[in-house]
């Protein structure tokens, strides 16, 4: 049977509800405490000094000094850690289930988040002190950029790559995040090597049937045979059975009055919950007020105060999802008054320098989308003589110095009018300079709008924002393809000829 290069991810992740605690069951946290409290002292310590001789750390050790080393761990978080162990053995157990995708990036797990498009989850077993444990996206990245030394520009990407290192004599051969990420994108096949195909690598994060203890284990052996194996003689894995050195550890079933003794909550858990769920509560009641004042006090077209009929907060734990969904606010007689305001001045301007007015100078600086395509509207009776296609350009040039701003790009207000180069493209930084050594034009040089749509075509926003998670980076694609999309509404229905069929993007 042919085995497939990647597990489903299906089945894997935690799925809970806003608001509802991970419990010890969820996490399977008598597993993680068998993995952090094992005191085999067997795995390189890649972070030593160089001059030190090589020094052998047990696996807590290790991964909390990854998480130590990654550059994308904050200054406050490696204090947190180095003045608490408490705190960095429960980080680092969090992290782990991170890690192997366990925990996905829509979880965050303190009270003062505030985004929609995570759900906030007291964590009661790992939140034994008063840290911040961050959320899943930030975990995460720190764990994508703990790599070693000779690694970070291409580090191992599968399991055959990280054991030919390792065969190489030169333990670890690679990082213990790096692994875990490698070991749950193949999962599948790691189980068909090792387990016979009878049960996966992120398995052993699940499967209860199984014995904490004898999971815990089987998961240190892997690591230890990708980590630190060699081909030489008498090297053998600490963790391997006895009777059996050559393959992994059995695992131990167990009935299920076996497996209902794992995993049990503590009466330090539910105190601790009730105190999260509190204090999360409260945080978004303080909010709700704040925005309740803000909204109470919108100024209607005739100067009077419109008054705020909201309800009150209940702080029940079903309230927490709506109180923190995004929802599209009401069009206000105060935003009704901006627009009509934008307009005005548009038109305002036009008649009064219907010539030397340049449209660019005259989009207000807004931050709402749709303000800013009413005041394109009006371009059309701005600069009627326009077409289609030329309205559309200077649109686009406005909008992505919004979406992608590019250095040296923008144009200034003596760029000239609409009218005065009809030969060359108006807003040209190229418009009317030829070349001193030469004495030729410069060849023509792409428009604005053009290095923008390619930009928008090829660019990732996680290159320049590495704390976006998944779903930050679709809604940010989106928002981007979406006032594209209203101004080709807009401007090209006068001039379908003007469309080109290279401007075509589809949106995943």
């Amino acid at each position: 049977m042919a085995v497939s290069a990647t597990t489903s991810r299906r089945g894997v992740a935690i799925k809970r509800a806003d608001g509802e605690p991970l419990t010890r069951v969820d996490l399977q946290y008598d597993f993680l405490r068998a993995v952090f409290d094992d005191q085999h002292e067997v795995f390189t310590d890649p972070y030593a000094a160089k001059d030190a001789p090589s020094s052998k750390v047990t696996f807590r050790d290790l991964y909390i000094k990854a998480i130590l080393h990654s550059p994308r761990a904050t200054k406050a978080l490696k204090d947190k850690m180095t003045e608490s162990s408490v705190y960095a053995e429960d980080f680092a157990m969090l992290s782990l289930l991170v890690n192997v995708g366990r925990v996905n990036t829509t979880m965050s797990f303190f009270p003062e988040m505030k985004t929609a498009i995570r759900t906030y989850h007291p964590v009661p077993s790992l939140q034994r002190t008063n840290g911040n444990m961050q959320d899943a996206p930030r975990i995460k990245h720190i764990l994508k950029t703990s790599l070693l030394e000779d690694e970070t520009k291409a580090p191992p990407a599968t399991p055959a790559d990280i054991l030919a290192r390792c065969k190489s004599g030169q333990p670890p051969s690679t990082s213990v995040t790096n692994l875990m990420f490698v070991l749950a994108h193949h999962s599948g096949p790691v189980g068909h090597i090792h387990f016979d195909g009878r049960l996966d690598f992120t398995d052993l994060f699940i499967r209860t049937e199984f014995s904490s203890w004898s999971r815990s284990r089987t998961f240190l052996w892997l690591c230890y045979h990708y980590l630190e194996s060699s081909d030489e003689e008498g090297h053998s894995n600490p963790f391997a059975d006895p009777e059996h050195p050559s393959g992994p550890p059995p695992l131990i079933v167990l009935t299920p009055d076996q497996a209902s003794l794992e995993n049990r909550e503590s009466p330090e858990d539910s105190a601790m919950t009730a105190k999260l769920v509190t204090q999360r509560i409260r945080i978004i009641e303080s909010q709700a007020a704040k925005d309740s004042g803000k909204i109470s006090a919108k100024v209607s077209v005739n100067g009077s105060i419109a008054g705020d009929e909201e309800g009150s907060t209940n702080g029940t734990f079903e309230d927490l999802k709506a109180k923190t969904k995004r929802t599209a606010p009401a069009v206000t007689s105060k935003a009704a008054a901006k627009r009509n305001g934008i307009a005005e001045s548009i038109i305002l301007t036009t008649k009064e320098k219907p010539k030397e007015q340049n449209f660019y100078t005259m989009i207000p600086d807004v931050d709402d989308d749709d303000q800013l395509i009413d005041a394109f509207l009006m371009q059309r009776k701005a600069f009627p003589k326009l077409t289609a296609h030329e309205r559309f350009g200077d649109s686009i040039n406005i909008i992505s110095s919004r979406i992608q701003p590019l250095s040296g790009l923008r144009h200034s207000a003596s760029a000239g009018t609409p009218y005065d180069t009809p030969r060359r493209h108006r807003y040209s930084p190229y418009n009317g300079i030829r070349s001193s050594s030469t004495g030729k034009s410069p060849r023509r040089q792409r428009s604005l709008f053009e290095r923008t749509w390619q930009i928008v075509k090829s660019a990732d926003p996680v290159d320049s924002d590495e704390e976006m998670g998944d779903e930050e980076v679709r809604e940010d694609y989106l928002q981007r393809l979406r006032v594209i999309g209203r101004f080709a509404q807009h401007y090209l229905q006068d001039d379908p000829a003007s469309y080109r069929p290279e401007m075509d993007t589809d949106i995943v």
